[in-house]
């Protein structure tokens, strides 16, 4: 009798591979830190937090923190009106941080001043609200009962003061006709030095009908304020001619007698 055997193969498993631990003699895989970075997935979130804490205390030592408060208010272009008269008009509330003031409305207060053409306000960390003016310039003088009244090249009454003073010339004008004011301001703001210093007076009833009275005794018939320049160094050549009287209100076709 024959007996026959089966080949089946007899190699036993690998019960530690089969569990998923690492076979006997194998390295071990290091754990490395998780997904999300060094604080776990939570990190986006806690950064977050975290910028918005600095923000916010930022926000709070500009907006609300003493250490930017305003102490001082510094004045400069003031010359003929005193620092104090300015900074009495701004009315900057000291202890009131620098980014909560509102520029806007100091300027404007400071411009409400008759003696201020215009005012700019700015801050000057970490304490300092600056107030730089720029003071109107008296070009004509209407005398009145009590002296006279100040008046700019824009022809804005502005300042009374007792005496007329150097270099402002004196005018026969309504102080309250700001269309005439205007017209004899422009004038005046364009004579160059060498007829200023002639004039003796300004007269004026309209806009369009200016005369210009010198120290001579010359009247000149200035008509407006138009070609003011181109007038005045018509003026300057035809006084060589020994006039007593020039009309330059056509400066393009002037005369004299």
């Amino acid at each position: 009798m024959t007996t026959t055997t089966s080949d089946r193969s007899t190699t036993p498993r690998n019960k530690g591979a089969s569990r998923g631990r690492p076979s006997r003699g194998s390295a071990p895989t290091p754990r490395g830190p998780r997904a999300g970075g060094f604080l776990g997935p939570a990190g986006p979130a806690v950064a977050l937090i975290l910028a918005l804490g600095v923000l916010a205390g930022a926000g709070w030592l500009v907006g609300f923190s003493p250490v930017l408060a305003v102490e001082r208010v510094e004045v400069t272009g003031a010359r003929r009106l005193a620092a104090s008269s300015v900074r009495g008009a701004a009315a900057v509330p000291l202890g009131v941080p620098l980014a909560r003031q509102d520029l806007t409305v100091i300027a404007g207060r400071v411009s409400s001043l008759p003696q201020i053409e215009s005012a700019d306000v700015s801050r000057r960390w970490p304490n300092t609200i600056r107030i730089a003016v720029v003071e109107r310039r008296p070009v004509l003088g209407v005398r009145q009962p009590e002296g006279f009244v100040l008046i700019d090249s824009h022809g804005v009454a502005f300042e009374w003061h007792p005496s007329l003073p150097t270099g402002v010339l004196p005018a026969d004008v309504d102080p309250t006709n700001v269309a005439v004011l205007v017209e004899v301001g422009t004038i005046v703001a364009a004579m160059p030095a060498a007829l200023r210093g002639r004039v003796e007076r300004l007269m004026a009833t309209s806009r369009s009908s200016v005369t210009v009275v010198l120290s001579d005794g010359v009247r000149v018939n200035w008509g407006t304020g138009a070609d003011s320049a181109l007038k005045a160094d018509i003026v300057l050549a035809l006084l060589k001619r020994k006039p007593s009287t020039i009309d330059v209100s056509s400066p393009h076709n002037p005369a004299i007698r």
